[in-house]
């Protein structure tokens, strides 16, 4: 299985092939990060304009989160999905990024920024596809209430629902500490029986 998919997989997951079969049950940290207001910063300008700043935000991605022991399970239009087996080194992930992205400007002169959604939890992974195309299929509900969480944060922002954070506190108080209380008891959809009570850091201020 390993010598079909390694051209197309990431080398996380190459590492559970190597240890185990797939699917399996995992916990994971995931993290969602998108561009902001892409709409504006993105696609108002010329394709090739715009192609290049993407390539340029998902290359810092990428590059941030393999140095953080992570690795990405999809790139997907203005954004991509993270993944760690650390919630520290994936929150320190989002820090990282987000400082990077300072020094980033649109083709108007403005900042580049981003939102992160981070959760923890259990999840299935596993590979999807055909022989000839492997990707990564990662399915459990943490995936699915931090993609939910993404819509409640603004540009700058990180949000993290309260479970992930109580995680975080084991691993990195220092880092913990960061978040502050964002929302409680929140409805969302997909969650409706469920108290989502969420945590954030708010968006660097720009001079």
């Amino acid at each position: 299985m390993l010598a079909e998919a390694h051209t197309f997989l990431p080398g996380l997951v190459e590492n559970y092939l190597r240890r185990r079969e797939l699917p399996a049950k995992l916990k994971l940290a995931v993290l969602f990060v998108d561009i902001a207001d892409s709409t504006s910063t993105v696609l108002r300008q010329p394709p090739e304009v715009a192609l290049m700043l993407v390539q340029r935000f998902m290359s810092l991605v990428t590059e941030i989160a393999l140095a953080h022991d992570g690795d990405v399970k999809d790139y997907e239009g203005d954004g991509a999905l993270l993944y760690f087996e650390s919630v520290a080194e994936a929150a320190r992930a989002a820090l990282a990024i987000r400082a990077a992205l300072t020094a980033e400007r649109s083709n108007d002169g403005t900042p580049l920024q981003a939102r992160f959604s981070l959760n923890v939890g259990e999840v299935i992974i596993g590979l999807i596809g055909a022989p000839q195309r492997r990707s990564v299929a990662l399915i459990g509900p943490a995936v699915i209430l931090a993609s939910r969480l993404l819509k409640h944060i603004s540009p700058g922002g990180i949000i993290a629902p309260q479970t992930a954070i109580e995680e975080l506190q084991k691993e990195a108080p220092d880092v913990a500490r960061q978040f502050t209380l964002g929302g409680k008891c929140m409805v969302l959809r997909g969650f409706e029986e469920d108290c989502v009570t969420a945590y954030h850091i708010p968006a660097p201020v720009f001079s």
